[in-house]
Formats: structure tokens, C-alpha cells, sequence
């Protein structure tokens, strides 16, 4: 069996993801989306920085970029504008995922300070003491330009852990994050979802990025897959799929049927669509493809998180 990869100028996080934080943010903090690329004209945008909708970014001239978080808080925005919310209210939720102070206001819990325990004495080969630890978290509750933002810290994570991550805003006015790693870690901080309330799966959006074709040029510097992943994409756009096998996980509530896919001439928009959805999120155990000129390809998800 031949094997055919692209090369890209990302990591591929096969192993603990707390080690690729740095890389990962990198690339997620890389100026590359004009006001064309993010899809809004520039008297919205003026109009939007005026009623304090979008975050301070930067401009080379007469031209503004955003970076992929940037972008993504864009998107947002505009599905909250078709919802009908207020501009006011927009920007509330703007305030607080674009939170400068927002480490000063968590506290850690036990998972957390393991996890800071374990990349400390990786990085340093001996225990931790406790007076480290304690300095630490002193510091990361400090203003830093490592985590400037809470959406910066809720886009970091999803791309470390490949977690489902929501953002449910409520109609009294308050802004909840969720995501599959909360629910294993601290299920007793799930927000009470009874009351009404607008969800946004960060899922969506990376889906929506992936199967944007115009949007194929910034993939190398936006961290969304691995290289097996972005050879399917790939070979989705080029046309060039003759078989693809997509097998789920057969463990826990959300039991799929594996989906089997013989392409005659080429996918269709909504097949492309909903490989790049399951693709975006990593949902799926394993997959195989089979090329028009003979390549087959097979990989399993990467793991998620250690637990």
C-alpha cells in the first residue's frame, strides 16, 4: 500500500498535547484574514469597532488582518447578527471572551494543577515542589501575551484535545463555555441549560472553514488537521476520491453506522460538507480512502487527551 502525505508547515499532535501549546498558538495567532477573507465589508467592520463588537487588531496601512481567532469571532458575529441580538449585546459577549484579565478570575482545579505538575517536571526532569506550583499560578493569573484573551485559552484547548466546545449565551445576558473535557474533569461546573439560550459548537465554525474552498490558502498556517486528514481534504476538492470508508466509535451514547462511500464521478456539496464537519471535529475511529490512481490511505483518530 502506498502512502502519500502533503507538507505542511504545521505540527501533528500525535502525542501529549500539552506539549504543543506554543506551536499551536503560533499558528492560530498568525495575521492572514483580510476583511474579504472574514466575509464583512469595511463600513460593517468600521461600524462594528465603533459599537466595541471586534477586538483591537492590527493594520499594515490602509488594510486590516485578523488572525484565526479573530476570524472566528467574526463568524460569530455575523450568525449572532442573523439571530437578531443586539448590537449592545454582541458586545457584551465580545467583553467577555476577549477578557484581558480573565486567568485572574479562575481558580485551578485539581486536573489543572496535575497537569501543570506534569509539563513542569517533563520539561525539568524532577518533582515539583509546592512552592513552585503555588508561584505558577501566581503568575498565570497575571496579564501575558501568552494567553491574552479566554477565547484565546478556548481555541487553544480544542485544538490541543480535539474537545466539542460550546458557547451558549443566555437571554438574561450571561456567556457560558462548555466542552466534552468539562464534562469529564469537572461535571459538576455544567451550566444549567433549561433556560433559554442561543448555542454556537465551535465545531460548525471549523467545519464551515473546511469546507469553504476559498479558504484553502490560509490551512497551512490554521492547525484544524493533521496531515492524513488534509490529504482527504485535498483529494475531496481535487475530485480525486474513488472510495471512502469513514468508521465511528461503537463505545458510549453516540453510536454511528460506519458510512461507506463509492464515488461514481465525484462527492457531492453536502457529502463534501459532512466529511469536512466529521473531519473538523474528529469524529470518527477510523479512516480509509481510496484514490482515483490506486493510493489508499488509512489512519485512526489521534488521541484526544491522556486520561
Amino acid at each position: 500500500m502506498k502512502g502519500r502525505y502533503v507538507a505542511l508547515d504545521i505540527p501533528v499532535y500525535d502525542d501529549d498535547p500539552g506539549d504543543y501549546a506554543d506551536e499551536i498558538l503560533e499558528n492560530l495567532r498568525y495575521k492572514q484574514f483580510s476583511l474579504k477573507a472574514a466575509g464583512i465589508s469595511s463600513r460593517v467592520y468600521n461600524n462594528w469597532r465603533s459599537q466595541g463588537i471586534v477586538p483591537n487588531v492590527e493594520e499594515d496601512g490602509k488594510r486590516t488582518y485578523f488572525d484565526f481567532i479573530q476570524y472566528l469571532w467574526i463568524q460569530i458575529v455575523k450568525d449572532l447578527r442573523k439571530f437578531g441580538l443586539p448590537l449592545g449585546a454582541i458586545a457584551s459577549v465580545k467583553d467577555y471572551l476577549f477578557d484581558e484579565d480573565f486567568m485572574a478570575k479562575i481558580e485551578l482545579s485539581d486536573w489543572d494543577r496535575d497537569e501543570l505538575k506534569k509539563g513542569f517536571e517533563k520539561a525539568h526532569g524532577r518533582p515539583m515542589t509546592g512552592e513552585e506550583l503555588k508561584d505558577i499560578e501566581e503568575r498565570l493569573k497575571l496579564g501575558n501575551t501568552f494567553l491574552p484573551y479566554r477565547f484565546t485559552l478556548i481555541v487553544l484547548v480544542h485544538f490541543q484535545h480535539r474537545s466539542d466546545t460550546n458557547i451558549y449565551i443566555f437571554a438574561e445576558g450571561g456567556v457560558a463555555v462548555w466542552s466534552d473535557l468539562d464534562q469529564i474533569h469537572q461535571p459538576e461546573n455544567k451550566p444549567d441549560l433549561s433556560a433559554p439560550h442561543i448555542n454556537l459548537p465551535l465545531g460548525h465554525y471549523f467545519a464551515q472553514f473546511l469546507s469553504d474552498e476559498t479558504k484553502a490558502e490560509f490551512l497551512p498556517k490554521v492547525p484544524i488537521l493533521t496531515r492524513e486528514e488534509q490529504e482527504v481534504l485535498r483529494a475531496m476538492r481535487n475530485d480525486e476520491v474513488k472510495e471512502l470508508t469513514i468508521k465511528f466509535s461503537k463505545k458510549g451514547s453516540k453510536r454511528r453506522a460506519d458510512l461507506i462511500t463509492k464515488v461514481d464521478k465525484q462527492l457531492s456539496d453536502k457529502q463534501k460538507k459532512d466529511i469536512a464537519q466529521i473531519l473538523g471535529t474528529r469524529d470518527y475511529s477510523t479512516i480509509t480512502m481510496k484514490t482515483q490512481n490506486g493510493t489508499q490511505l488509512t489512519f485512526e483518530e489521534a488521541q484526544r487527551t491522556r486520561l
